[in-house]
């Protein structure tokens, strides 16, 4: 994981101004870097009323993690889980809960 810390606090610093959008700062920052910032909320003053990420994550027993994953696939897959009516974090909790009782992938895979 590689962040820049002076470039956060660059956009952060530039949005502030209005130099930028939340959409340029969106765009400006890179997955690290946006990964650094959720995990590190309790460093910026918030609105209580703000929805904590971690805080629900923690309160749901559930872990955060960043997967890159083809994008062309993903959508195929969000297609598919719509029409049989599966939502994709559960349907990526029962292949690994398939994984880890088995011990073995659910799936064949071809080199």
């Amino acid at each position: 994981m590689e962040i820049n810390v002076e470039h956060i606090l660059d956009c952060l610093d530039r949005y502030g101004k209005g130099e930028l959008t939340k959409e340029q700062v969106n765009e400006d920052l890179t997955i690290d870097e946006k990964v650094f910032l959720i995990m590190n909320q309790d460093f910026f003053e918030t609105n209580e009323e703000d929805f904590d990420v971690l805080k629900w994550l923690d309160e749901e027993e559930s872990f955060f993690m960043v997967v890159e994953v083809n994008e062309n696939l993903c959508r195929q897959a969000e297609s598919v889980l719509e029409e049989i009516g599966v939502e994709m974090p559960d349907a990526i909790e029962s292949f690994l809960t398939q994984l880890v009782e088995t011990k073995q992938l659910p799936v064949s895979v071809n080199d």
